[in-house]
């Protein structure tokens, strides 16, 4: 009976000395790739694409105002905005939301990003998007070099900025 206690508990803890931490790592950053094109319409009605950008350095943000983490990071894009504006364009696109209800959010909390209504979750499929805010750091190329999931503190935008070859702010 002994022997068997053993042989289970043996059995049992194997799996537990069989995984090595070095293996437990996080998923590597992604290939640079040509970030999609989309076209939408902003808050004031205008038809806007990507191609409109064309040879500028974006920070294309994904949100929407029932999410607690982009709303928490959207006062330190906006200090992004006002930083930063003369070399880069921070485009925020609400994820599938009524445009009144986006505008009432936006107007109430006095922010002046660009703000693009993405109602039907098209750039959110295109991009991959897999969670939200999502963040894509795209260079004057039109290539996404790198991709952020998670509310951004200023630390982690001058981290994507720099993968841009935009000076932090």
């Amino acid at each position: 009976m002994k022997k068997l206690l053993i042989l289970l508990l043996l059995c049992a803890l194997l799996p537990v000395y069989a995984c090595k931490k070095e293996e437990m790592k996080a998923a590597p950053e992604p290939k640079p790739q040509p970030a999609p094109a989309f076209a939408l319409t902003n808050l004031a009605g205008k038809q806007v694409s990507l191609a409109d950008y064309k040879g500028k350095p974006l920070l294309i943000n994904i949100w929407a105002t029932w999410c607690a983490p982009c709303v928490a990071e959207l006062p330190e894009l906006q200090n992004l905005q006002n930083a930063r504006k003369d070399v880069l364009t921070l485009l925020e696109i609400n994820y599938k939301e009524p445009g009144e209800a986006v505008a009432t959010f936006i107007k109430k909390n006095n922010y002046t990003m660009e703000v693009l209504l993405d109602e039907k979750g098209d750039v959110g499929r295109d991009y991959q998007m897999f969670g939200l805010p999502t963040s894509y750091f795209v260079d004057r190329n039109g290539v996404i070099q790198h991709t952020y999931m998670g509310d951004m503190t200023k630390e982690i935008i001058n981290d994507g900025l720099k993968k841009i070859s935009v000076a932090p702010y």
